[in-house]
């Protein structure tokens, strides 16, 4: 393969293979174990291939699978497998069929294996004859190795999987006793509103200036992360690392962040950011301040899906993101950004939350909450996004108001649920929202 040495024992396992549909034969539930990893296709030995998908197809129509009911489902192909003879002498080198679920996961390995030295000779033959750019070639392995890292299930539209799926689900909401669906929040009205962060949903949080959008933000990563057990990662455009962490410290501790700026802090508080910056750096955070571009932020999350898991991601904002093929209309520009981080969130099935600035109509009015007019630049926002969530503070615009230290949460689109207000409690001093 494009001049590489592959040594033939990483290629397949011919034992493992065929103990894997030997212990199907002898004990037929033994399937169960292998057949959310294996397809056909893993396996090296053609006549494998054939004998495992008949196999899965007789369990998916309750056909009980012996010698005898496999021949007569393999019919012609029977021959092509090496007779009623190889399937006799599956069924008598049988081990025990206890141990197909180790032996499934080594046909696996050798599966990924194979693909992985395709995808990559294949990429170098293309890099070496100039037939694909560089960054087109990088996005193209980085998809192939998240689908064989997560390989998606058949999906032929049949209604009994989806049926299935939806039991399923129905049966995690009852275990749960109805509590929030998706990943939570850390703000019970806000959960009770949305379901919970949902997976594959696009989420957009826009304000105008100073209502606490970054605020908001970080407080909702750290809510996700240490009450909803989420792996999130946090792509800053605007601020630095550092910038951003005295936030997130300011947060976690209550300690006011000019105190933290500044440092001048007691040893009691010394104490404090010094177990807060211990919790921090074993989270599941991860935080980006140099991830600029679109295809940049995209690579990135990928890579984290791939190794480490990856449940929520924060940008923050839209505005800033680089989409490199620039066009000549703005619009067009960010309308290509949401699709497209729309599509990552369903593939990556991840929750993706986006800031967003809002145009200037709601000073223009003499209430100034946000409505989804005001989603600036381009209407595709509000057509991508699953939740929009507005930002509000009267105590901004009205110094009298009643509503001082009141952080006004607007969902005003909720593409699966309600819509309505959540009043937060804004705690500007030490950065946090309650």
């Amino acid at each position: 393969m494009g001049g590489c040495i592959v040594k033939i024992e990483k290629i397949y396992n011919q034992e493992a293979e065929a103990n894997v549909l030997s212990s199907i034969l002898v004990r037929n539930d033994s399937i169960c174990e292998v057949i959310d990893v294996l397809n056909a296709e893993d396996f090296y030995n053609t006549r494998h291939k054939i004998i495992y998908k008949n196999l899965r197809s007789m369990y998916e129509n309750s056909v009980p699978m012996d010698i005898i009911t496999l021949s007569e489902k393999l019919g012609e192909k029977l021959k092509e497998v090496g007779g009623v003879s190889y399937l006799g002498d599956l069924v008598n080198s049988s081990l025990n069929a206890v141990n197909i679920k180790n032996h499934g996961h080594i046909v696996k390995e050798k599966s990924n294996y194979r693909q992985l030295t395709s995808i990559l000779s294949s990429s170098l033959n293309k890099l070496n004859n100039g037939e694909a750019a560089a960054e087109d070639l990088i996005n193209h392995v980085q998809d192939s190795l998240l689908a064989i890292g997560e390989p998606e299930k058949e999906n032929c539209g049949d209604m009994v999987g989806v049926m299935e799926r939806f039991m399923d689900t129905l049966q995690v909401r009852y275990e749960k006793g109805g509590d929030v669906k998706g990943i939570k929040s850390g703000y019970k009205t806000l959960d009770k509103t949305l379901g919970g962060f949902m997976r594959q949903d696009l989420i957009v949080l826009a304000a105008r200036p100073s209502m606490g959008k970054s605020t908001m933000a970080i407080n909702l990563l750290l809510n996700t992360v240490f009450q909803g057990q989420a792996k999130s990662a946090f792509f800053n455009l605007e601020m630095s690392e550092i910038q951003v962490s005295d936030r997130v410290i300011s947060v976690h501790t209550a300690i006011p962040m000019n105190t933290v700026k500044s440092a001048s802090l007691t040893d009691e508080q010394w104490s404090k950011v010094s177990k807060a910056a211990s919790e921090l750096a074993v989270s599941s955070i991860k935080l980006y301040d140099r991830k600029l571009t679109l295809n940049s932020i995209k690579a990135e999350c990928k890579k984290l899906k791939i190794k480490e898991g990856l449940d929520i991601v924060f940008i923050d904002y839209l505005q800033l993101i680089d989409s490199e093929r620039k066009s000549e209309n703005r619009n067009q520009d960010i309308s290509k950004i949401t699709r497209t981080l729309k599509l990552m969130a369903k593939e990556l099935d991840i929750t993706l939350i986006i800031l967003s600035q809002l145009s200037r109509a709601p000073e223009q009015r003499n209430d100034h909450r946000p409505m989804l007019a005001d989603l600036r630049e381009s209407g595709s926002i509000e057509q991508d996004a699953d939740v929009v969530m507005f930002l509000y503070r009267d105590e901004y615009y009205h110094k009298d108001s009643e509503s001082k230290g009141i952080m006004e949460c607007i969902v005003a689109k909720n593409r699966n649920g309600e819509v309505g207000t959540v009043r937060l409690k804004w705690m500007p001093e030490v950065q946090r929202v309650r």
